[in-house]
C-alpha cells in the first residue's frame, strides 16, 4: 500500500518493512507455545471525550489444541520479560513511524498478524473512535481483533493453515509401503512368520 488517502476505519494491509515485521515475530515466537498458528499484536488508540486516552494492546496466540481453534493471551508473558518488551516497542515504534512518513498520519489501530506457516504483515486503521467502555462491553467495538476475532471471522484461513502446518495424510501406496516395511521389520526380531501348514 503506498500514498494513500487513509481510509476512515476500515483496517487495510500495509506493507510496509519486513524487517521490522521479522524482529516483531521472533520477538512474539519465542513467547509462543507448540501448536500456535497465529500470533496477532495489535495495539489500538483510545479515545474519551474527544481526546486520546491511552492505548490498549492484546498480543494473543491462536493454537490448536485437539482440533479445536483456541486463542490465548501472549501479553502477560511478553510484558514480563523486560528485554522483550523494550525491544518491541522499539520495533513498533519504527512501524508506526514508517507509516506516518508514507500516510502523512498516525494509525488509530495498528495490527501485525504472524502465521506458522511463515506469512507476516502489518494492517492499520484510522479514524477510530474507541473508548475503554466499548471494549469492556458484551459486545466488543469491531475494531478490536484479539484471538478470538480471528477465531470467528478467520476460521476457514486459520482451518486451512492448521491442515497445511499438519501435512498431508499418507498416500495409499505410503501406507501400504509402511505396512510391508512393518512386516519385515517383524520378521528380523526373530519372530517365525513362515507358514507351517
Amino acid at each position: 500500500m503506498t500514498s494513500l488517502e487513509p481510509p476512515g476505519g476500515e483496517h487495510v494491509r500495509w506493507d510496509g518493512s519486513p524487517e521490522v515485521l521479522t524482529r516483531i515475530r521472533d520477538l512474539l515466537i519465542s513467547h509462543s507455545s507448540r501448536g500456535t498458528l497465529r500470533i496477532i499484536l495489535q495495539q489500538l488508540t483510545l479515545h474519551e471525550g474527544g481526546q486520546e486516552a491511552g492505548v490498549h494492546e492484546v498480543i494473543d496466540a491462536v493454537l490448536d489444541v485437539g482440533g479445536n481453534l483456541v486463542a490465548t493471551s501472549l501479553g502477560p508473558s511478553v510484558r514480563a520479560d523486560p528485554q522483550a518488551a523494550t525491544r518491541l516497542d522499539a520495533a513498533l515504534d519504527r512501524l508506526r513511524s514508517e507509516v506516518v512518513a508514507e500516510t502523512g498520519a498516525q494509525p488509530e489501530a495498528l495490527e501485525v498478524v504472524i502465521d506458522g506457516g511463515g506469512r507476516r504483515e502489518a494492517r492499520i486503521a484510522f479514524a477510530l473512535e474507541v473508548s475503554s467502555q466499548d471494549l469492556a462491553d458484551h459486545r466488543p467495538h469491531p475494531a478490536l481483533r484479539d484471538g478470538a476475532h480471528h477465531i470467528l471471522h478467520e476460521a476457514p484461513a486459520l482451518d486451512e493453515l492448521r491442515d497445511r502446518l499438519s501435512g498431508p495424510p499418507p498416500s495409499l501406496l505410503r501406507r501400504g509401503w509402511d505396512a510391508l516395511r512393518g512386516v519385515g521389520r517383524r520378521d528380523r526380531t526373530g519372530r517365525d512368520t513362515s507358514d507351517r501348514g
